[in-house]
């Protein structure tokens, strides 16, 4: 099975350590936060990744070239970073390069996920789509998910409004797999999300289900949840 990484963030409100790599070589413990991901999936047996690029491409392929050195397979793809494609977008690009089940992941969250007990659970539901998700307090969750007591996704809410009536919802934890006719969804050389756009249009259509997990989830997105990671991962 191939894993996509999207790895072309970058990370604005990580600067100025971003102002000369890309968000996904922030270094945690030694190591960037792009190996840790590429290591936690080694774990559970994936080692053939594409790995989407947009800004300062380079600084990724000269650290890890094909991925020999890392016992990994790695291939590469290449956005415009004067035009930018979204997650969704940044996949489109790696259609070419998939033909059967295959993970997608961001190159900038920390996790402790059991990726085969979650593969195992997407080939029991026959899914279209998985989405792994966590548990993030309501008032400024970025996404909501509602699912029913199989498990299965009723509807997908981008930036839901904010609401005092629930202690947590379930929320996008930015780890999917996907049956590769999930293309057919994602506009080629064009700009989409897959929060925004993707994921309420194929749970109306697809069987989507969620994968619920309570671990460790860090998505490092500014200075004070680097900080957070260098202390607890």
């Amino acid at each position: 099975m191939k894993a996509i990484i999207i790895a072309g963030g970058i990370g604005e409100r990580l600067k100025p350590i971003t102002n000369s790599i890309p968000k996904p070589m922030v270094e945690v413990n030694g190591k960037p936060i792009l190996l840790h991901i590429i290591n936690l999936l080694k774990k559970h047996g994936i080692k053939d990744f594409i790995i989407a690029l947009c800004y300062l491409p380079n600084v990724i392929t000269e650290f890890f070239g094909n991925g020999k050195k890392f016992g990994v397979s790695i291939a590469y793809t290449y956005e415009d970073p004067d035009s930018p494609l979204g997650t969704a977008g940044a996949i489109s690009m790696a259609r070419d390069l998939i033909s059967d089940t295959f993970i997608v992941t961001y190159g900038d969250i920390l996790r402790d996920l059991d990726v085969k007990k979650m593969i195992d659970f997407h080939n029991r539901k026959r899914a279209f789509a998985t989405i792994n998700i966590y548990e993030r307090k309501s008032k400024d969750a970025k996404s909501m998910v509602v699912i029913d007591i199989n498990k299965k996704v009723l509807k997908f809410t981008e930036r839901p409004e904010q609401t005092k009536k629930q202690e947590y919802i379930w929320a996008n934890g930015s780890f999917y797999i996907f049956e590769p006719e999930i293309f057919n969804f994602i506009p080629e050389n064009k700009k989409s999300d897959f929060g925004a756009g993707i994921f309420p249009k194929i749970t109306a259509l697809k069987k989507v289900y969620a994968y619920p997990t309570t671990g460790y989830f860090v998505d490092i997105g500014n200075l004070e949840k680097l900080e957070y990671a260098r202390k607890t991962y």
